[in-house]
C-alpha cells in the first residue's frame, strides 16, 4: 500500500470513528482492517486476505481487536 493511500485510509477511519463515537473521544488509538479480494476468474475457493493496522497498533492489540470482532459479528448494528 502506498504511503498516500495509507494516510488517506487512516484519516478516513479516524474521522469516521470520532464522528460515530457514542461518548466524546479525543483520538483513535488502534484500528485493524481485514479485507478479502478475489477476481472473476477465481475458482471460487481462492481468496487473498489482507490485514492492515495503524502504525501505533501493537500486534497483541491486533489479535484482541480481531477476536472481539469475531465474537461480536452479527451482534453489531451495521
Amino acid at each position: 500500500m502506498s504511503a498516500e493511500t495509507y494516510d488517506d485510509l487512516a484519516r478516513a477511519l479516524t474521522e469516521h470513528c470520532l464522528d460515530e463515537a457514542l461518548e466524546p473521544v479525543d483520538f483513535v488509538r488502534d484500528w485493524v482492517i481485514v479485507a478479502s479480494t478475489s477476481s472473476m476468474d477465481d475458482d471460487g475457493e481462492t481468496a487473498e486476505i489482507g490485514i492492515y493496522r495503524s502504525l501505533t497498533t501493537p500486534l497483541y492489540a491486533v489479535t484482541g481487536l480481531l477476536e472481539w470482532g469475531k465474537s461480536a459479528y452479527g451482534e453489531v448494528d451495521l
